[in-house]
């Protein structure tokens, strides 16, 4: 069974997008929105046949998941948080969350990492892994790997939300764990890119997609 936390947000309606697209079943959705935005009025439009259960927040932590579903231990736990949040509650670390980041944990925890893959590697990464109280510290259990885009101007856009759902669903439709070492090297994590660290990235970026498409 598969169970989707939702903040009303483009990315929430990335996943929901590919998992329709892809015919996997959710068991439940738990939307958690100050208001009926997007992500509620495109559930109600595709008709997406689970139930689904409101929260009038815009904070996770305020949600009483654990109050409303006793989730057994073979059930699959999706998150999509608002950006920037970070989940406190321990009743809802304690429910095994899995959250797709688009660093290559360990290494690149935090915001906006994957600027930084791109000054530091020659690939970008996005890695599934299990909610703990440290940020981006859980067990990781996925990892999937992406080239540069295209049209470098797609890192600015939708590119983040899209290589996420993509890493979701190759999750989902192999439902396999995958061992990764663990390190004793506390990685510290980033903070949200400067607009010059942005650029610097852009135009790296842009000169090796160049490369690869003559």
């Amino acid at each position: 069974m598969i169970n989707l936390i939702l903040s009303d947000t483009d990315r929430s309606l990335c996943y929901l997008h590919e998992i329709i697209k892809n015919k996997i079943e959710i068991n439940k959705i738990f939307l958690y929105s100050k208001n009926y935005g997007p992500t509620y009025k495109f559930i109600k439009k595709k008709k997406i046949m689970c139930p689904m259960i409101l929260f009038k927040t815009n904070d996770v932590n305020l949600i009483n998941l654990d109050k409303k579903l006793k989730l057994s231990k073979s059930t699959i736990n999706i998150i999509s948080t608002y950006p920037g949040e970070i989940i406190k509650k321990p009743s809802l670390i304690k429910i095994r969350l899995l959250h797709c980041h688009p660093g290559d944990l360990p290494k690149f925890k935090g915001s906006t990492t994957i600027y930084y893959t791109i000054i530091q590697k020659k690939k970008i990464c996005v890695s599934i892994f299990v909610i703990s109280k440290n940020i981006d510290s859980g067990k990781i259990i996925y990892k999937k790997y992406f080239p540069y885009p295209r049209n470098v101007k797609e890192i600015e856009k939708n590119f983040d939300n899209k290589i996420r759902a993509l890493t979701l669903i190759d999750y989902l439709k192999i439902n396999k764990k995958c061992n990764y070492k663990s390190t004793k090297i506390n990685y510290l994590p980033y903070y949200i890119a400067h607009p010059i660290i942005r650029q610097i990235v852009l135009n790296k970026a842009y000169l090796k997609s160049s490369k690869l498409n003559k």
